[in-house]
């Protein structure tokens, strides 16, 4: 799931650069449970907002952002997730229940939280408030038909952004070490020199 939550930060700026782009956007960097990717597609004749299809080749998320227009970008940025989160969580082949849906909901949620997209205070309330579908708009959804109580979920920071000077700092330290070697001489050497980076 590394790949996704970085994939996730970058989709959110094309998100939020205007609606013409969240028309279109599309996802890639979700894997299953064994760390295998799972392709996703951009399908703007679907008519489900998110899916899986599941191929000789392997299982394949398809995606129409233009089948349910009326959700907001964070709405759509969480049902993929949550699409994605069945594969990660090695549920994407069951038949979806209530439990393993829920499962994936909190999943979901954990990566949209640990790429910083739901950080600011609200923002999980803001999502589980706009998560209501009529009965026509769950035919498009992953389901089943659910409530979703999103702060019942485990509660995930967003990742601290790095220290672009501090990584640098230690990079140098670490390229010292290589050609150092793995003795104690070195590893001391490596351990100072990591110490008198400033964070």
């Amino acid at each position: 799931m590394k790949s996704l939550f970085s994939f996730l930060a970058a989709a959110w700026l094309m998100v939020l650069g205007g609606p013409v782009a969240a028309q279109d956007l599309t996802f890639r960097g979700c894997t299953d449970v064994s760390g295998r990717a799972v392709p996703s597609r951009l399908d703007v004749e679907s008519p489900y907002l998110v899916t899986t299809q599941m191929h000789r080749s392997g299982p394949e998320i398809v995606y129409n952002p233009r089948a349910l227009p009326e959700v907001t970008d964070a709405v759509r940025a969480f049902l993929y997730a949550h699409e994605c989160a069945r594969h990660s969580l090695g549920i994407a082949r069951d038949v979806p229940s209530i439990d393993t849906a829920q499962r994936a909901d909190c999943e979901g949620l954990a990566s949209l939280q640990r790429s910083g997209m739901l950080a600011a205070p609200g923002d999980v309330l803001a999502l589980q408030s706009s998560l209501v579908f009529s009965p026509a708009q769950w035919a498009r959804v992953p389901g089943p038909a659910r409530g979703f109580d999103l702060t019942a979920c485990p509660t995930r920071r967003a990742a601290a952004p790095s220290d672009p000077a501090w990584n640098r700092c230690v990079h140098r330290c670490g390229d010292r070490l290589f050609h150092c070697g793995r003795s104690d001489s070195c590893m001391a050497a490596y351990n100072s020199c990591q110490a008198a980076c400033r964070r």
